[in-house]
């Protein structure tokens, strides 16, 4: 029997901007034990997106008010990534 640290869950990344535009990726599977991970996945990518600008913190004080990890199939917030 799995525990329940091992639930695969579908997430999906929501950005929300400055402008109050929301954009929402496609959903990817992680286990809920790798939640940190994926959040620290998605830091790292916008960290190199963004380094034109100064990088992650920089490119989010600039461009959004939030960023989090959504359930894929809800929407209901799982993990935050960036919250002004």
């Amino acid at each position: 029997m799995a525990s329940e640290n091992q639930n695969l869950i579908y997430v999906r990344v929501l950005q929300h901007d400055t402008e109050d535009q929301i954009r929402m990726g496609r959903s990817f599977p992680i286990f809920e034990k790798d939640i940190k991970k994926a959040v620290d996945s998605t830091i790292k990518q916008y960290d190199e997106d963004m380094a034109w600008c100064g990088g992650f913190k920089a490119g989010c004080e600039r461009y959004y008010k939030r960023i989090a990890l959504v359930n894929g199939e809800t929407f209901e917030s799982v993990a935050e990534v960036w919250n002004k």
